[in-house]
């Protein structure tokens, strides 16, 4: 009995000492607010109040832009840029009071950056105007949230990246890195890792989830697609959900997706669903 008790306290210093020295993240995407759906928001929501994230990041399209989009515009689906900031806004501040010592991180998306083009095509003069940029709009600096910006022309400049351990966390296929986007789940990330940044990638930007290996000659590269926020619309083949992984000595450990479904998350022998959680019986 000495020794079975003696066992189960090294057993329980050892994972004590691993959850000490591991550092969890998580990532989502893909809001476009004001078209999130509210549901899946707060299923993550309550999941990130339980797992309680080291580091949060907002891996692009936070916002969608639709009316400074260039394409045309369905009159049913506008709302306007101002009425999308403030949404914007009050999600934000919902993330920091849900955890309040999580460092932060937000990286500009294709639909943020439609801002940043609409200025130089049809104001370049108020382009400089601080007050103006995306991080002074959402007022990151008040909620002490990190923003990676990318360069106007999104598609073709190596930018918008972020990098947490040995994992390149970035919104879309960088075509300049020979990414490229796919209809599939997994392809546009297997796309983007093995064509060009040979390391562990995490994506969004496709609305799809998916978990992919490669093993090199240089070791196992892992990577994933961070799904979506957003209303689903049509069949289009996109998938509501997030992913989370660990560090440990600056290295990618346990990398998991999750999917919420129909407003509900299952893991293990837990449910989250429209902001509650309960065990399953």
């Amino acid at each position: 009995m000495i020794y079975k008790n003696s066992l189960n306290k090294n057993l329980e210093e050892l994972v004590n000492e691993m959850n000490e020295k591991t550092k969890k993240v998580m990532v989502i995407s893909d809001l476009h607010i004001p078209h999130m759906d509210i549901n899946a928001y707060n299923v993550m929501k309550q999941y990130a109040k339980f797992y309680k994230p080291n580091e949060f990041i907002i891996n692009g399209d936070l916002l969608d832009f639709y009316t400074l989009s260039k394409f045309d515009k369905n009159p049913e689906r506008k709302v306007s840029s101002f009425e999308e900031i403030r949404m914007a806004r009050k999600i934000l501040q919902d993330l920091r009071k849900t955890m309040p010592n999580t460092k932060m991180v937000m990286l500009e998306g294709n639909h943020e950056n439609r801002l940043q083009r609409f200025l130089w095509g049809k104001a370049p003069e108020l382009e400089m105007f601080p007050e103006l940029e995306l991080k002074s709009l959402l007022q990151l600096k008040e909620q002490k949230i990190k923003f990676i910006s990318v360069d106007s022309d999104y598609w073709k400049n190596d930018t918008g990246h972020y990098t947490v351990g040995n994992v390149l966390i970035m919104h879309g296929d960088n075509r300049l890195n020979g990414g490229s986007l796919s209809k599939y789940s997994g392809y546009s990330v297997k796309n983007t890792m093995l064509n060009g940044l040979r390391q562990n990638v995490i994506i969004g930007h496709c609305h799809r989830l998916a978990k992919i290996y490669h093993t090199t000659n240089y070791g196992t590269l892992t990577g994933m697609e961070g799904g979506c926020l957003c209303d689903l619309t049509g069949t289009a083949n996109w998938q509501q959900g997030f992913v989370t992984f660990e560090l440990l000595k600056g290295e990618m450990i346990n990398p998991l997706v999750y999917r919420i479904e129909n407003g509900t998350l299952y893991t293990n022998n837990k449910t989250f669903k429209n902001g509650t959680r309960k065990k399953r019986k």
